[in-house]
């Protein structure tokens, strides 16, 4: 009963933290860790710990398959090489030299042990960074990080596990890792991709037969990344590579035209359950802060470390992490201007030192670093594992240092670029609505001479609302042209339009209240004429959703 209550109060506890990040000028994984903290302190004195085997099966599989299900496919394709060689050149130079340096600057934390830090260090959290962005990241570098953020932590969660292992074992040979690890990725990518292909099989075969429930499908849906992560696993391959391939199949299964409803169910309820599962980690981070402190704060009474040196080491590995992306992105983009200037294609002219430096900041580490470091093993045998307190401390310390890095110096840095492709982006938009409206006005003028009616009143009949549907398709259309005016009016008349229907549906909701009220009519009508009206008003939405 203590676990039921604890998971209700956490839930609450992220909700709530969403309401005050609307209040409190902080972002939101910060606000949640804070929120945590002062649940573990009295007089609340919550306090959970999760066996780290549970804590990796519970939130990396619904995590990284988000992740495969958000990437954007038309960057990655575009900008593949640059997108690899952040998710995994990048990964493996801060895994050698963040790596190196962690132990030369703490001798406590083991080699293999200091790899493995520096493994689950790092991969990004795009999300985090366009939420402290708010939408004003350039779009090229906005679906980068998505990219980026997606691969490395599939990456470096790979590498952690091997570092991990090398930790335990001793032992560590680079020819038998790099064969092992291409070996273990190869069929971890496999069984996820067959899992989630033979998923969408399943789906079309159910819909040929009217046997498609969607309420069932978004259950499997739900199911998909643990089945992946737990079949890989079982069969000595990538349980987190499977996540990711998972995701990425079962995005292009999710566009395919098969149901509407099941679309909008199975994205309502991932959007749900990204943001309960990161809030969440964060959570549990704030919760086990406090322990973290204490046991490191006492373990520095008789080891060679003293809390202040452990909060400059904090801020030595935030720097080295921020020096190292900095040189990387600087001298990746550098050389790609030089082979392009050689091939004689066109250079994009950007302040490369500014570019190097946002995309620096914009490395922020979240829930991914958060799961993989609070999975490491309570013991080695009969042993503490060397250094856990203290890994977790350090982690949890560069997970906040890059979160107020990045609310700080994204914003400031990108009020230095001299110009944003948001414009250009909602061109490209309006340039899109406007040929699908053109196509399907093209498809009614045709559909009318295709489908002649002999019966003169049935041939007014669909004369008239083939007539009104064209014509507001054209209006549409009118209003999509480049003409700002145009555009600013027709949406101050969705905008007006939209606000008179919903308080006309607000006032259709209160009489059928008051109908129930007088017994007019029973509860199951009630239900089923509200769950009109809550179609109707998320339709409304949807629309000025796309009118923006």
């Amino acid at each position: 009963m203590e676990t039921l209550y604890l998971i209700f109060l956490l839930l609450l506890a992220v909700g709530a933290s969403r309401i005050l990040a609307n209040i409190v000028p902080l972002p939101l994984p910060i606000l949640q860790i804070i929120m945590g903290t002062v649940l573990a302190l009295p007089p609340f004195g919550m306090g959970v710990e999760l066996r780290p085997e549970i804590f990796m099966l519970l939130f990396i599989p619904p995590l990284l398959f988000y992740d495969g299900w958000k990437i954007p496919k038309r960057e990655f394709t575009e900008h593949g090489a640059e997108m690899t060689a952040m998710s995994l050149v990048l990964v493996l130079i801060i895994l050698v030299v963040v790596g190196y340096f962690i132990h030369w600057l703490l001798p406590a934390i083991p080699l293999g042990a200091s790899f493995a830090l520096a493994a689950i260090l790092s991969p990004t959290d795009a999300l985090a960074v366009i939420a402290i962005a708010q939408g004003r990241l350039p779009r090229h570098m906005a679906h980068q990080l998505e990219g980026e953020a997606m691969m490395n932590d599939a990456t470096g969660l790979v590498s952690f596990k091997f570092a991990l292992a090398a930790a335990i074992t001793g032992s560590f040979s680079l020819l038998t890792v790099t064969g092992e690890f291409f070996v273990i990725a190869l069929g971890g990518l496999t069984i996820g991709a067959g899992l989630s292909w033979a998923v969408g099989k399943a789906k079309q075969w159910m819909t040929s037969r009217d046997l498609f429930d969607p309420s069932t499908y978004v259950v499997m849906i739900l199911l998909l990344p643990f089945a992946a992560f737990f079949l890989a696993e079982h069969a000595g391959m990538s349980g987190i590579l499977s996540a990711v391939a998972a995701g990425m199949v079962q995005s292009r299964i999710d566009m395919l035209p098969v149901k509407t409803t099941t679309r909008i169910l199975n994205r309502s309820i991932w959007e749900m359950l990204d943001f309960s599962f990161n809030g969440l980690v964060f959570l549990l981070l704030g919760l086990q802060f406090p322990r973290i402190v204490e046991r490191v704060w006492e373990a520095a009474g008789h080891e060679t470390y003293r809390m202040p040196m452990l909060i400059f080491s904090a801020l030595a590995i935030m720097g080295l992490l921020l020096l190292v992306r900095f040189a990387f992105v600087y001298a990746y983009h550098w050389g790609e201007a030089r082979v392009r200037r050689m091939r004689g294609k066109p250079v994009e002219d950007k302040p490369l030192r500014l570019f190097s430096a946002l995309s620096a900041v914009a490395g922020v580490r979240g829930a991914i670093t958060l799961a993989g470091v609070l999975s490491i093993p309570l013991m080695i045998g009969d042993t503490p594992f060397p250094g856990r307190d203290l890994m977790i401390f350090l982690a949890a310390a560069v997970i906040i240092l890059s979160l107020l890095v990045g609310a700080l110096g994204i914003p400031y840095f990108l009020k230095q670029l001299p110009n944003n492709d948001f414009e250009q982006h909602e061109e490209e938009l309006q340039k899109a609505r406007r040929i699908a409206a053109q196509a399907a006005v093209g498809w009614l003028e045709n559909w009318k001479q295709a489908n002649p009616v002999d019966d003169p009143d049935k041939a007014l009949l669909h004369s008239e609302v083939t007539a009104r549907v064209t014509e507001s398709y054209r209006h549409d259309i009118e209003a999509l042209m480049n003409h700002h005016d145009r555009v600013n009016q027709a949406r101050q008349t969705r905008t007006l339009e939209r606000d008179i229907r919903l308080q006309a549906i607000a006032v259709q909701r209160k009489e059928m209240y008051r109908m129930r009220k007088r017994h007019l009519i029973d509860e199951q009508m009630l239900q089923t004429l509200l769950r009109e009206l809550d179609y109707e008003e998320a339709a409304l939405g949807s629309r000025e959703a796309a009118s923006h």
